[in-house]
């Protein structure tokens, strides 16, 4: 899905996010479209591509995971924004951290 074809409370909602690996994933699939493990270990450093990806669904954001070939020729998975509709309200504040006495 490009982004253009997004609507634009869906942007507004993934824009909400502050948390700085899922904001890092979500602001480059909004400028480019997508973006890949291969991406997110050479550009961003992150040693655990598919945790990044995590962190976004994490956030309430549907990411649709697909196969793409990397530079060297080996699958790779990809990520880009799924469908707007299955956006989970109410969970755009990640993990839940409990309190010592619970």
């Amino acid at each position: 899905m490009v982004p253009q074809d997004l609507p634009e409370w869906f942007i507004k909602k993934a824009k909400t996010v502050t948390a700085k690996r899922a904001k890092t994933v979500i602001d480059h699939i909004l400028k480019h479209g997508h973006i890949t493990t291969e991406e997110l270990k050479t550009q961003y450093g992150y040693d655990h591509p598919p945790r990044a990806a995590r962190d976004v669904r994490e956030q309430g954001i549907p990411l649709e995971t697909y196969r793409i070939a990397g530079t060297q020729g080996k699958s790779i998975a990809a990520y880009r924004f799924a469908d707007p509709s299955l956006i989970r309200s109410g969970t755009l504040s990640g993990r839940k951290v409990f309190s010592k006495e619970f």
